[in-house]
């Protein structure tokens, strides 16, 4: 059965996050796995399709705000954030989206945290305000949806706890990982990118994972003479790592001191640019990293 949204009833739904931010940083995390992170000056609006952090059951949007440095730790005058999980047809045009869960909050505002947008129906449930000070403002809501997705593996897998032994084995598989990437091996690169490339391929209602690993762009560095993979021992010798969990204890990655997933980067000389490869990981029953992301 196609799943339906307001009387609507998709039999490709893609979702996405519409973000509007003005005056403020915003952390938007959706299942607790961050999509959209703002930390600088000025205004922004903009959509991401976001169908791979959708799960079968209770989806939980939160924005976490904080005022900018660069405005002194203040909220400007009239900061605000919306942030909004919406749903239209694969293929269809974007005005076509339709709302299913949705916050906007005024950070700024002492008392009336949330604008009068917040407390429409879209959504399950009224948004909370889980904390509230002059230096963050962190806010939920909640809604059901149907996904139309199979279950992801990530979801199955053991709880990740901030330890030095994780970190040591994680560490090891990004190691791992380098090793193959440096090595070129093609056959090698898509075969530890294939569980990964598999669930991008469901998420936009694709069945082979050659689509997946198409839109992760898998390899796509590999031989090009302008960029080269940088020394991870280099790296770990200048720049600190630590173990990040998420996804409410189920996904992990290393990120640098300035929350940067710098480990395993391309450099291109020439244009004087770094391409930085992103990866997060589940531990399964045997107690393996799996690289999902």
């Amino acid at each position: 059965m196609n799943p339906v949204f307001a009387g609507k009833d998709y039999k490709q739904p893609l979702f996405s996050l519409e973000f509007s931010v003005y005056g403020a940083g915003a952390d938007i995390r959706l299942n607790d796995i961050p999509v959209y992170y703002h930390d600088v000056r000025g205004q922004v609006s903009s959509q991401k399709p976001v169908p791979e952090s959708i799960i079968d059951g209770e989806n939980v949007l939160v924005i976490k705000s904080f005022p900018l440095e660069e405005n002194d730790n203040q909220y400007q005058k009239g900061a605000y954030i919306e942030a909004i999980i919406s749903v239209r047809e694969k293929n269809a045009p974007l005005n076509d989206n339709e709302p299913v869960l949705q916050l906007k909050l005024n950070p700024a505002d002492s008392e009336d945290v949330f604008f009068e947008g917040s407390l429409s129906k879209v959504g399950d449930m009224l948004p909370v305000i889980l904390s509230h000070t002059n230096k963050q403002t962190v806010v939920e809501r909640r809604t059901y949806i149907k996904s139309p997705y199979p279950r992801w593996a990530w979801q199955d897998g053991k709880t990740i706890e901030d330890t030095p032994e994780n970190f040591d084995s994680l560490l090891e598989k990004y190691k791992e990982i380098w090793g193959i990437l440096n090595s070129g091996n093609m056959k090698e690169i898509n075969q530890i990118y294939d569980l990964a490339a598999q669930e991008f391929s469901w998420a936009y209602h694709y069945q082979a994972n050659k689509y997946g690993h198409r839109l992760m762009n898998t390899g796509g560095l590999v031989g090009d003479d302008e960029w080269q993979l940088g020394d991870i021992n280099k790296i770990l010798k200048k720049v600190n790592f630590r173990i990040t969990i998420y996804a409410n204890g189920k996904l992990a990655h290393l990120l640098d001191e300035d929350g940067e997933p710098s480990l395993i980067t391309y450099l291109n000389k020439k244009v004087k640019m770094i391409n930085t490869q992103k990866f997060s990981f589940y531990k399964n029953k045997a107690d393996e990293w799996i690289m999902i992301r």
